[in-house]
Parts: structure tokens; C-alpha cells; sequence
């Protein structure tokens, strides 16, 4: 039997439509011929005569069930041909003659909708009009679905969030079947990804409490919404999907990781209440956890594991103790990650590399107008792009974010941007010959701890975006000479690498307009007023006693307080230790956050003193009002984040204002209250220095940190020689 051609056996339509034309005199009853021609006519922009070539044999039968599927049959093979090519814009024509010919088709539907959105063409209409709803009922299950196709109409959906497609989104996610495992788990990261790379909140909590409807005791989903639910402020339900998280923790590993949610929606809220309870809870899980020292963990439960004391130097100054629970905790995490044998599929690197150059890659999440984003700009600003190849490698970020391109992606020799899959984040650094690998989110994101502990570079670096981790994959870890204590190097497991001034510097940051004003707060123009704007994390109640002691000592004073944090909690936590020291709430004023940041910046102006926070310290917001001019008062601690501002304004030339104790604290604040000549010499001292001092010189910083690479790779470089002669 001679099979019949079909249209990608033509030069052209046009001798598609010769040669079947001619088949069909010879031999009017062979229907395929009917059905190619047809095709061809459509595909040479003859629609009316490819409807009659089809008509034609089904206008000459009774069984017309049977050959208008045969002839869908042909159709649905040319659409997925032409897709291939791609020839999208023909593809979408035969899907909708499929349509046409078989409206309640699913399959085609789903195609259509999948092609509709790769082409940018999908509407909000297009779902209603294809009736995708009906003809989802109607079904029991779509396990006869391709998986990959469903997911891609799930995108489509998500991408034109009406009402009528949530309602679809819920349906697919509904009769997914043998899918649905898949599919929830797909639509969970795409949640991930709105909420934080495009911040469309209620879209990704409207997702999330999709799939949690599905899988009630799912812990990840529990995991994402209880966090969409804390940063959006949404408190109470924050609590119960923490609450219901500890209640379903099957093992340690999860009842630690169920604390550390239940710490984190509390105290991001402002809410320190029954905090020693929760405290001690925690301290326990944590020890059990090391004692029993978990093995065979799978990727979820070893990405718990490691950010779980994530609090502990937000809770007290006794890094001797916690750093060494951390390191032990890390330590479990890097063997557990051993154990899911990584193996790079890469091998080639997308930049030559150039004799001697050292490759450095910077590693985060954080590339954007973030903290972090906004401190580091400067080092790959300054860069020596003779001597080093740059690499970034940015992880669940916005590919069109317009900060990220101009202060990281046009400035460096190679930029990547990733989502998840940790693995080819690590191959892709193996391939890149990565020398030195700078990573900046520690334990603030799991997925950069993964790609560390992988080893994907010789050395690899801690730096800026919080303390170190304690994974012994890291080699070192950046500071300076204030910012970590003599001793440190006793409880750190990555080597300290002290850089000559600081750890840090900046050329400045965008300030806007001023828009808050005295009048606005109803404060007299002859008052003093102090200032704080920090997450409600760092609200410790013994500090805020401090603070409290400064207010009633300074007459006519008054305290703003800002920061992210569910505001009926800080506000009645704030009142109420106010109220224990004997300050009336009518001294306090809680601000709204800014619509951006160089208006917060502005607004910084109204503070004659910003009063820091304490076991953990200011690190942007203490930059940003030294830059302003502002004096500040900190109390210095023995952890890292306790020394931050320390190190800051030593190195803006500064030292009125630090305290080495609780009581040094008070005093400073309220010496600084009193005497407004001491402020302005402090204002006067911030400005000379901003031509002068070390924390705003980021050209000589980078040098110095350049220099630091070329000392790390050399004892990298003498270390291997000496295993070398060792094995020999």
C-alpha cells in the first residue's frame, strides 16, 4: 500500500493543491485526498475552498461522526507540525478550524489556548468564548491530558488573571488526576515566582490557597502561603497556617523547621509575646536535630534543615552558642547534600577565558532593588575589567528588571538568571571556570545555600547579605576590623578574612522629596525627635525598654517608629512597654512605609537622632541615615549583626553614639537629646566625611577587595601545589 503524501512532502502549497487535485480525479472515493487538499487550500490562504474540499465527502455520507474525526485527525497532525517549525500564526488558523469542526474537543481547546499565549495573542474573551469551563465538567478526570500541556494552559491562565480563569485554574487543578501531584507542585513555584519576582500577591495567595484546597496537609504549600501571608502583612492568617504546620510535622526535622515558621511570622509581626516560650522550644528542636544528626533527608527536608536557627541572633547576642549550633546544624545539612550525588551536564563556558584574569562569580537573589542589590552595586561598578572576568548569577529574579540590568547585567562580562534547579545554577559555574564564588544570601535563601554546598567553585566566599552559614563548603567569610570581635575566628567555621578599613562601601543612595513634615505628625517645631525604621524582627522588648527610658528622660521628645510589621501588634506592643516606664502613647507616632525608597530617604530628615536596634543592628538603614547626616545611637554586641553599625560609623568618621552597654545606650540617647550643639558637630563631622571617609570611598574598596581574590587564589593555588607533592 502506497501512503499518501502529506503537505511537508510539497516545495509549496500550490503544488500540494496540484497534485491532490489531480489524485482526486483519478480516484474520487480515496477521502484523505479530500482532507490534504483541504489543507492546503487553508494553508494557501483559501479558507472557502478548503471548507468545500472538506464538505465534499462529508456532504456524501451518512456516517459523518466517523470521518470528520479522521479528518480532525489530519488537522490536529499539521497543527502540531507547523508548531515545530514554528509556523505559529498558521498553526493557530488549523486550530481553529479544529474548533470549528469539533467544538467540544478539549484537546484542541487546551492547544489553542497554550498557542494563543506563546503567540501573545490570548484574551480574557478566548476562555469564554471556547467554553473551556463546560467542557471541564463534563469531564471526570484529565489523566489522558499530555502533563506538559496542561501546565502550559495553566500558565496561559495564570498570565490573564480574571475571575472566569481562576475558576478554570481551580477546575484543572481539580481533575488533574495522576497529574495532580505534578501540576500543584508546578502551580506552587509559579506562585513563588509571582509573589516575589513580580509582586502579584493576591494573584500568588490566590494560587496557593488553590492548591492548598486540593492537598490540605501539603507542608510545602502550608510553607509558601503562611509566608505570602506574613510579608503581606495578612497576620492572623500567617499564624494559623504556622500553627497548622507544627500540628502535621511528622519528624525533628520538621517540627524545627515548623519553629522557625512559627518565630518568624511572630516576630516579623512585632509580636514578642510568649517569646521565651517560643524561644526554649526552639533551643530544644535545635539540639535533638544535632544530637540525632539526621541522614538520607530528601531535597525539601535538607533545605528546611539549614535555615531553621535563621532567629537566633535576632533573639540575643551569644554567637560562641549559636554559631556553634549553626556550624553543627550546616554540617548535617553538607552531608545530607552529599548524598544527592550532583553531577554537572555542563561542559562548556559561555566567555573565553582570558590569561590571566581570575573569574569571579557573584551569586544571589538579591540583584535587584533590594539591600543588598543597593550596597553591592558598587563593587561591580568599580570592578578592574582588565584583571577579572565578572560572572553574576541571579536567582529568581525578574528577567526584565530595569535595576538589575543597569547596575549588574550591562555591567559585567556574563549574567544568568535562574529558577530553582539548583544543579544547573552549580553546572553551569563549573562550566564557567568560576575561581572565586561570591555568595550574598546565606541563610536568607535556601536555594544559594544549595548551590554552595555543591562546591561548584575552588573558593568560595561569604559576603554582606547576613552572617555566614556555618556550611563547610564556604571557605571564608568577609569583615573587617570592627565588625567581628578578636576572637571570632574561635566559633566561625569559615576562615575570617579581615579587609584592611571595612567591609563594606558605598558612593551614596538616590534621595527623593520630603513628604512628611512636623505639622502632618502634630509634633512642635521645638521638639526633639527620635527615629527608628526597622522590621518587626528586630523590635527586641529589652531594647525598646531603652528606647522607652531615652523618651521619658528628653522633655519634649517624641519617637517614630516605621518598619515592616503587622501594625495593630507593634502599635500595642510598643504601648504597652511604654506604658511600663510611664510614657504616655501620645509620644509615640507610627509611620506608614514610603511609596519608595529615595523618599524614605528624604523623610530621614525629620530625625534629630535615629535610635538603633539591638541584638541585631541597623546595616542599610544605619548606612542610609549616616548619609543623610543624621546622629544615631547603637549598642556594639559580639555577633556580626550586632556590630554592624559600629563598623559603619567608625568608618564614617563618627564615634559619638556608641554604646558598649545597655546603660551606655541610654545615656547616649538622652545626651543627644539634650544637647543640640553635640548633634550638630556630629551632622557636621557626617558631612566632611562623605569626601573623606572609608565606608563611602567603594573605589578603594573594590581595590581592596580585588586584592583580597588575588591573596585568596594564591594560597588556593599553593595549596594545591602542596596536595600535589603530598600524593606524589
Amino acid at each position: 500500500m502506497i501512503s499518501t503524501p502529506t503537505r511537508s512532502d510539497f516545495d509549496s502549497e500550490l503544488n500540494a493543491i496540484d497534485f491532490y487535485e489531480s489524485q482526486i480525479v483519478l480516484d474520487e472515493t480515496c477521502i484523505r485526498n479530500y482532507w490534504h487538499l483541504g489543507v492546503a487550500y487553508l494553508l494557501a490562504g483559501r479558507e472557502e475552498d478548503a471548507q468545500f474540499a472538506w464538505f465534499t465527502p462529508l456532504s456524501a455520507t451518512t456516517e459523518i461522526g466517523n470521518l470528520t474525526s479522521d479528518l480532525v485527525s489530519v488537522l490536529e497532525q499539521t497543527a502540531k507540525d507547523l508548531s515545530q517549525i514554528p509556523d505559529l500564526e498558521r498553526a493557530w488558523l488549523v486550530r481553529k478550524h479544529i474548533h470549528l469542526l469539533m467544538p467540544d474537543r478539549l484537546e484542541n481547546v487546551l492547544e489553542s489556548i497554550a498557542l494563543a499565549h506563546t503567540m501573545g495573542n490570548l484574551t480574557p474573551e478566548q476562555s469564554i468564548e471556547w467554553d473551556i469551563d463546560r467542557l471541564l465538567l463534563e469531564r471526570e478526570s484529565l489523566d489522558d491530558i499530555d502533563e506538559d500541556l496542561l501546565a502550559s494552559c495553566l500558565k496561559a491562565l495564570i498570565d490573564i488573571p480574571t475571575a472566569t480563569n481562576f475558576a478554570t485554574i481551580e477546575s484543572f487543578l481539580q481533575l488533574a488526576g495522576k497529574h495532580q501531584d505534578r501540576l500543584i507542585y508546578r502551580t506552587t513555584i509559579t506562585a513563588f515566582n509571582l509573589f516575589h519576582q513580580k509582586n502579584d500577591r493576591s494573584i500568588a495567595i490566590a494560587l496557593a490557597e488553590f492548591c492548598r484546597k486540593i492537598r490540605p496537609e501539603n507542608l510545602n504549600i502550608i510553607q509558601v502561603l503562611s509566608g505570602f501571608y506574613s510579608l503581606s502583612g495578612i497576620y492572623l492568617k500567617a499564624v494559623e497556617a504556622v500553627e497548622l504546620y507544627a500540628e502535621l510535622a511528622p519528624d525533628i526535622v520538621e517540627k524545627l523547621f515548623a519553629s522557625y515558621l512559627i518565630q518568624g511570622v511572630h516576630f516579623t509581626a512585632g509580636n514578642w509575646e510568649n517569646a521565651e516560650e517560643t524561644i526554649a522550644n526552639h533551643r530544644r528542636l535545635l539540639s535533638e536535630t544535632i544530637e540525632l544528626a539526621p541522614q538520607n533527608l530528601i531535597y525539601g527536608q535538607t533545605q528546611r534543615l539549614v535555615v531553621s536557627s535563621f532567629f537566633s541572633p535576632y533573639i540575643e547576642d551569644n554567637p560562641k552558642v549559636n554559631k556553634s549550633l549553626q556550624n553543627q546544624l550546616a554540617a548535617i545539612y553538607q552531608q545530607n547534600i552529599g548524598l544527592l550525588n550532583f553531577k554537572s551536564e555542563l561542559d562548556e563556558t559561555s566567555l573565553k577565558k582570558k590569561t590571566g584574569c581570575l573569574r569571579i562569580g557573584y551569586i544571589g537573589s538579591t540583584f535587584k532593588t533590594h539591600s543588598v542589590g543597593l550596597l553591592s552595586r558598587w563593587l561591580i561598578h568599580h570592578h578592574d575589567r582588565q584583571s577579572f572576568q565578572i560572572f553574576v548569577y541571579s536567582l529568581n529574579l525578574d528577567k526584565e528588571d530595569g535595576f538589575n540590568h543597569h547596575w549588574f547585567r550591562d555591567k559585567v562580562d556574563v549574567s544568568y538568571y535562574f529558577t530553582g534547579h539548583p544543579q544547573e545554577v552549580a553546572a553551569q559555574i563549573q562550566a564557567d571556570e568560576i575561581d572565586i564564588l561570591i555568595e550574598l544570601d546565606s541563610l536568607t535563601f535556601d536555594l544559594t545555600c544549595l548551590v554552595a554546598a555543591y562546591k561548584p567553585a575552588p573558593v568560595q566566599v561569604s559576603w554582606l547579605g547576613w552572617d555566614s552559614s556555618g556550611i563547610p563548603a564556604i571557605d571564608y567569610f568577609l569583615a573587617d576590623p570592627y565588625v567581628l570581635p578578636d576572637d571570632a575566628q574561635e566559633y566561625y567555621q569559615e576562615q575570617i578574612w579581615r579587609l584592611p578599613e571595612t567591609y563594606l562601601a558605598v558612593e551614596g543612595f538616590e534621595v527623593g522629596i520630603p513628604t512628611l513634615r512636623r505639622a502632618d505628625l502634630n509634633i512642635p517645631s521645638d521638639a526633639v525627635i527620635y527615629y527608628s525604621s526597622q522590621s518587626g524582627y528586630k523590635r527586641h522588648p529589652e531594647n525598646i525598654r531603652c528606647q522607652m527610658e531615652i523618651i521619658k528622660a528628653v522633655p519634649n521628645s517624641y519617637f517614630l517608629i516605621k518598619g515592616k510589621s503587622d501594625p495593630e501588634t507593634i502599635q500595642n506592643f510598643f504601648g504597652k512597654l511604654a506604658a511600663e516606664v510611664g510614657i504616655s502613647l501620645d509620644r509615640l507616632r507610627f509611620l506608614d512605609r514610603d511609596i519608595n525608597e529615595p523618599i524614605h530617604r528624604a523623610n530621614l530628615t525629620i530625625a534629630d537622632i535615629v535610635l538603633d536596634t539591638f541584638p541585631y543592628n541597623g546595616a542599610t538603614t544605619t548606612l542610609e541615615t549616616l548619609w543623610m547626616g543624621i546622629p544615631m545611637v547603637t549598642q556594639v554586641g559580639q555577633q556580626f549583626a550586632a556590630r554592624n553599625s559600629y563598623t559603619f560609623m567608625l568608618n564614617a568618621g563618627i564615634e559619638e553614639g556608641i554604646a558598649w552597654s545597655r546603660e551606655e545606650y541610654i545615656e547616649w540617647g538622652i545626651k543627644l537629646g539634650l544637647d543640640r550643639d553635640l548633634r550638630m558637630q556630629i551632622r557636621e563631622k557626617l558631612r566632611v566625611g562623605r569626601q573623606t571617609a572609608p565606608v563611602w570611598n567603594a573605589k578603594q574598596f573594590t581595590r581592596d577587595m580585588e586584592e583580597a581574590y588575588r591573596q585568596m587564589w594564591a594560597k588556593y593555588q599553593e595549596q594545591q601545589k602542596a596536595l600535589a607533592i603530598d600524593l606524589n
